[in-house]
């Protein structure tokens, strides 16, 4: 057999052309949507994400990745001491152990605002209940304290459950829709 431009020609262009379908194929197939993204961006709920869903999904990703590789850049030049573009093992332990700081430092404020919280309370409760302004609570003092908590509580249920009542109530209220069969068709001969 006579081996001619056409053969050769066929031959380069089929190799050629195996690895850009290969590589365009996936192209052509939807991502992947997982149900977490389907529940966040399926806005007219119809089971499945549209062209302006989609959008949106990409936009969000887009913004995610803008945003984690302006987080990694501020990281390097924050803790990258030897300019290499990477985080070596000594530079990530530093990064580690300043987030660890501030992590420590946020919940020592969230503690002291919670400590703060629970003195003004208790002010407040030694306040209204201590009756012989003795500085504690007796026991007559607690129950009347204890008596009015309860009360609160109840008052508190009773508003709850009545919001609850209030938001079936509409769904409740809305008649149903008579179906379009029972409808005697329209027309002029009686």
């Amino acid at each position: 057999m006579k081996n001619t431009p056409c053969a050769y020609l066929f031959c380069a262009v089929a190799l050629l052309g195996l690895p850009l379908v290969s590589v365009s194929a996936p192209a052509a197939v939807d991502e992947e949507i997982s149900p977490a993204v389907l529940k966040k961006y399926d806005v007219n709920q119809d089971g499945s994400l549209d062209e302006s869903e989609k959008a949106a999904w990409r936009a969000d990703k887009e913004k995610s990745s803008a945003t984690r590789e302006a987080r990694h850049a501020a990281d390097l030049a924050r803790y990258d001491v030897n300019q290499d573009g990477k985080l070596n093992p000594e530079e990530r332990a530093a990064k580690k152990a300043e987030a660890e700081k501030t992590r420590a430092e946020k919940q020592a404020a969230r503690d002291a605002r919670k400590a703060g919280r629970a003195a003004a309370a208790e002010a407040k409760k030694l306040a209204r209940y201590d009756r012989n302004q003795d500085g504690k609570l007796d026991e007559a003092e607690l129950a009347v304290a204890k008596a009015d908590e309860e009360t609160r509580r109840a008052a508190a249920e009773k508003r709850k459950a009545a919001r609850a009542a209030a938001k079936q109530a509409p769904l409740a209220a809305k008649p149903v829709p008579e179906p379009e069969d029972d409808i005697p068709p329209a027309s002029g001969h009686e």
